[in-house]
């Protein structure tokens, strides 16, 4: 007889997972999963008449899709599931969502165990308005020849997930994933992807990142927000919406409004001087789950349970379960190994203050030209830069190669709606509250990744004895960085002669801030001639702007944005002489 299980606690968890996991010397609860990522190229979207879908955002026949759904949904009436109510978001933006996951395979209930952290408890009176169906195993052969009616090249062993917003005039999002057995690709992704599509609609700015009191660290994945959020003052991580308050048709501050209750980090190359060190040192006091990490006498096998081939950790004989080993990854196969924590692990008075954004990052991972830290002050510029944001590709996502360079409008990752309606209005908001250095809002780029590593055809340079050339910006110099931009202890900005941002006086972050080599390790002509960097800078015009014209073709707001998107192709490049004057004046 089919049971549902409602809103279970951990200690449901704690006993009916016990065959699937393996508990760590310091009590963490490992799991492994097959598909070691999400796949984002398997996301698809069925929308209204009339909505349109933005840059790289997948359509989805919604005659096709329809079938799909009703078959999904009469497989869950006749299989065990989980059911959870919860809220994603804090005040004043609360959203209430339903998840229901199948545990035909019980392995799978590992997914709504996590997803519990992560969600807030619902309070009995939010409506529900967004529902998450998750389908982690192979659909039996009926129900897939149903749909092959309908989609003949239909798949189930590839994993799907197709979202459902054409109930959205009556305020329901719907999204289904089928054969994902990654809780960041069925349960979180998912989730954002609807509620962050609901504050959107409500004229809310999204922002991928994380947040402090006052500062949020938005960018693509794998550059390092978690990193440089997490500590002593982290509030959020990931996905957040900002509700803007307005006078006279005037944006005049933007509350901060987090969307998650604890966090899904990356374990790689965690240690105990880590600021998420403390998150995963946590067991003890409270319940953490990993997944997918190596770890002392444990290997990982496949086993078959029932219909199903499932990937579980395993302790070797006569030993016992060691610590996590999150500098290793042969025994797990991947680097993206995660775990959860709650805020409060890190932040004591999590979520006491009320969230006003008066600084905004975005970071990018470079490995050529581009200054650690740099300020802007022209709302343009800021729009343009977050509307192509660059980075390297790193292994947390599934289905892309690693070191591949990528440029990707910043919110992306959980959008669903043409960029243009966001761009428009962060255009608005930077206008109204004032970028300027006398302004209402810092708005700043990191670059974690290298400087002078790479050639202008993007390949790692060498120098005479074999070793890779250029500079590491490491977390510790960032970190300094970010303080002195949240404390405002920056005396003295210098506009540069490519591009004209602005970047801190060298010699004050050297000399005064006590980041000792910066301006040997931070200039540029110590890494290329001024010819090189005026190459690399007609070649970001180049890719700046062909992104931009393609990201808003044909998107509402287009003719409004021309400024923007031929921003880059309007700067006037320097001569040599000038960008040697620059760096001999202000660097060593």
């Amino acid at each position: 007889m089919r049971e549902v299980i409602r809103n279970p606690d951990d200690a449901y968890f704690v006993d009916t997972l016990s065959p699937y996991y393996v508990k760590t010397k310091d009590g963490q609860y490992l799991f492994a999963s097959s598909q070691p990522g999400r796949r984002p190229d398997r996301a698809f979207y069925m929308v209204p008449e009339g909505y349109k879908l933005g840059y790289g955002q997948n359509s989805f026949p919604k005659d096709v899709g329809q079938v799909v759904y009703r078959v999904a949904m009469e497989y869950l009436e006749k299989t065990d599931v989980i059911v959870q109510d919860a809220i994603q978001g804090e005040d004043p933006y609360k959203t209430g969502i339903q998840i229901t996951t199948s545990i035909d395979c019980t392995q799978s209930a590992y997914i709504p165990w996590i997803g519990k952290h992560m969600v807030y408890p619902h309070d009995g009176k939010t409506k529900l308005s967004c529902f998450n169906y998750i389908i982690p195993e192979e659909l039996p052969s009926e129900y897939v020849e149903r749909i092959r009616e309908v989609w003949p090249e239909y798949d189930p062993s590839v994993p799907l997930t197709l979202y459902d917003l054409t109930g959205i005039d009556k305020d329901i999002r719907k999204v289904l994933s089928l054969k994902v057995d990654y809780f960041g690709g069925a349960y979180k992704k998912p989730n954002l992807t609807l509620v962050w599509n609901r504050g959107e609609s409500d004229g809310l700015i999204s922002y991928h990142g994380g947040c402090t009191q006052h500062r949020i660290i938005k960018g693509l994945s794998g550059t390092g927000k978690t990193t440089l959020s997490v500590g002593p003052e982290l509030e959020q991580d990931d996905a957040l919406l900002g509700k803007i308050t307005y006078d006279d048709d005037n944006a005049q501050m933007i509350d901060i409004i987090g969307l998650e209750a604890a966090s899904f980090a990356k374990s790689e190359g965690l240690g105990p001087d880590s600021p998420e060190w403390a998150g995963l040192m946590r067991a003890h006091e409270s319940y953490v789950i990993a997944m997918n990490i190596d770890c002392e006498n444990v290997y990982y096998t496949e086993i078959e349970e029932g219909p199903y081939t499932i990937k579980v950790p395993r302790v070797e004989e006569g030993k016992k379960a060691g610590s996590l080993l999150t500098n290793e990854y042969e025994r797990s196969g991947t680097r993206n190994g995660r775990f959860i924590f709650d805020f409060s692990a890190l932040n004591p008075e999590w979520n006491t203050k009320k969230k006003t954004l008066k600084r905004e990052a975005l970071v990018f991972k470079r490995f050529n030209t581009m200054e650690p830290l740099f300020r802007v002050i022209d709302p343009r510029m800021a729009v343009a830069l977050d509307s192509a944001c660059e980075s390297i590709i790193t292994s947390a996502v599934s289905g892309k190669k690693a070191g591949s360079k990528v440029r990707s409008y910043a919110a992306t990752d959980f959008m669903a709606r043409e960029q243009s309606q966001q761009a428009l209005l962060k255009w608005k908001v930077y206008e109204d509250l004032d970028l300027s250095l006398g302004g209402n809002l810092v708005f700043f780029i990191m670059n974690s990744g290298y400087m002078g590593r790479n050639d202008l055809a993007g390949n790692t340079r060498y120098d005479e004895n074999g070793n890779p050339m250029g500079e590491k910006i490491r977390v510790g110099d960032t970190k300094l960085l970010l303080d002195l931009v949240d404390n405002n202890a920056i005396e003295e900005w210098v506009r540069t002669p490519l591009f004209g941002y602005l970047v801190p006086h060298p010699e004050e972050i050297e000399e005064k801030h006590g980041l000792e080599g910066y301006t040997t390790r931070f200039n540029l002509l110590n890494h290329y001639t001024a010819s090189e960097l005026i190459d690399f800078a007609k070649q970001d015009i180049e890719e700046r702007t062909t992104f931009l014209r393609s990201l808003f073709a044909g998107q509402e707001g287009e003719d409004d944005l021309r400024p923007i998107i031929e921003y880059w192709n309007n700067i006037s490049l320097p001569d040599k002489k000038t960008i040697e004057k620059f760096y001999k004046r202000y660097y060593k």
